[in-house]
């Protein structure tokens, strides 16, 4: 079982300047309300520690490692919860427009029981935090 959340929004502003602002992992807690933290560095395999915040949730902080890494175009991680019962592959990805303009997709799949019924609990709240994180990006990036 598996269940997608896809989110995206379009940026004033080249995807070399929104892909430094996705790869820059230790700037997050200066601009970014849904991923509060993220810990290593984005290249391919690399292992994270990751923190989010989910609205009025407390901070969750979990592993993942890097599992979809194309410069300036892909940047993911895959956390694994319970093998088998809670996996959530979380990337971004990045579309130039045109010189000065990039579409950037944000998407999460969550597979396993666990995880398809929690994604069904949580979808309004994770709508809205991505949303807010693309909007964020999307402010930070154009102020540049």
């Amino acid at each position: 079982m598996k269940r997608t959340m896809r989110t995206e929004i379009t940026i004033d502003a080249p995807p070399e300047r929104v892909w430094a602002m996705l790869a820059g992992f230790e700037n997050y807690s200066t601009w970014n309300p849904f991923i509060r933290s993220v810990t290593g560095k984005a290249t391919p395999d690399q292992l994270l520690d990751i923190t989010v915040r989910l609205s009025w949730f407390p901070p969750v902080r979990f592993r993942g490692r890097i599992d979809r890494f194309r410069k300036e175009k892909t940047l993911g991680w895959n956390v694994v919860f319970l093998p088998g019962l809670f996996v959530a592959n979380h990337w971004f990805e990045l579309y130039p427009i045109d010189s000065v303009r990039t579409r950037f997709v944000h998407c999460e799949t969550f597979s396993g029981i666990l995880g398809v019924f929690l994604m069904l609990m949580l979808t309004v709240a994770l709508q809205k935090n991505y949303e807010a994180m693309n909007a964020a990006l999307a402010y930070h990036a154009e102020q540049k």
